[in-house]
């Protein structure tokens, strides 16, 4: 199986699951579980199924690609000094 391209915002939605998901999950604990941080902070918010959580947990954290800079645009850090 080959690698497979998401949209931007299903990157980003992963991304923000599993950030919920470090702060919650507890190895060990069945109270902190996954279905239990599924269940009580990711449905409410996203309503996503179980299945889909898991399958956002296993997706590879990529970046998600920027758009090209305009050389035009002056930068608020950097700048040429004359």
């Amino acid at each position: 199986m080959g690698t497979r391209r998401h949209y931007k915002s299903t990157l980003i939605r992963a991304g923000a699951i599993r950030d919920i998901t470090r702060r919650h999950y507890e190895v060990g604990n069945n109270s902190r579980c996954y279905k239990s941080v599924w269940r009580n902070f990711v449905y409410p918010i996203y309503g996503c199924t179980y299945g889909t959580y898991l399958s956002y947990l296993r997706m590879p954290p990529a970046e998600v690609p920027r758009e090209a800079e305009d050389p035009r645009q002056l930068s608020l850090f950097e700048f040429e000094r004359v």
